[in-house]
């Protein structure tokens, strides 16, 4: 099938997301409507429509390179990404609960994770991140994080709003922050000295044993 009809269905689930359910997605016209899917069950087509809009939503990340080139700091780049992807899940809130909540009740949830991930590394890769060591992961684990429990909260609270995303942004990745500065801290090269004069303070006086 090609990216064009895919992008016509999503489209029409996206606008039309109180008018069907996942699990009986094959009965909506669009839908058998379309030969490509004629052979396929449900489930078959669920995977499909929801692995395109995973990907076309890292596409979409992905055309927002320019502006943040424009954006000084990577934790004001990373912040641009995360404010503006949430934006984005807000829109299509209804859509997102249902796609969500067919892949936990099918027990995908290492597709979820996975969307999750690379989500985080796109928005880190797009801030200019390069680091290849233990931080790699580090960095793309804590963004998981905080990109998936605002991601759940925004679709959990009926009230939720835009202003309410920048708002635990801020928060998430202040805390971040608190979190890598005592990390800093404790993995800086001072360390090897107190950890010497540590050594030096309680090293046995006279021969022992």
């Amino acid at each position: 099938m090609n990216k064009l009809e895919l992008k016509k269905i999503l489209y029409y689930l996206i606008h039309n997301s109180d008018n069907f359910l996942f699990s009986r997605v094959k009965e909506i016209e669009i839908i058998k409507q379309n030969k490509n899917f004629r052979y396929l069950d449900n489930n078959e087509i669920v995977d499909c429509i929801i692995s395109f809009y995973f990907e076309n939503t890292i596409v979409n990340l992905k055309a927002k390179k320019k502006n943040v080139k424009k954006i000084n700091g990577i934790t004001a780049k990373i912040k641009y990404l995360l404010t503006y992807q949430l934006d984005k899940d807000l829109v299509n809130k209804d859509f997102c609960k249902k796609a969500f909540l067919f892949l936990s009740t099918e027990g995908k949830l290492s597709q979820i994770l996975d969307y999750f991930f690379k989500m985080s590394s796109h928005m880190w890769y797009l801030a200019g991140d390069t680091s290849t060591d233990i931080n790699y992961y580090s960095k793309r684990l804590i963004l998981t994080s905080v990109y998936s429990k605002i991601f759940i909260k925004l679709l959990t609270f009926s009230n939720y709003t835009q202003d309410l995303i920048e708002k635990d942004v801020d928060s998430s990745l202040l805390s971040v922050k608190k979190f890598n500065d005592i990390k800093n801290k404790i993995c800086s090269s001072d360390i090897l000295s107190i950890l010497k004069k540590f050594q030096t303070e309680n090293k046995p006086q006279g021969r022992g044993f």
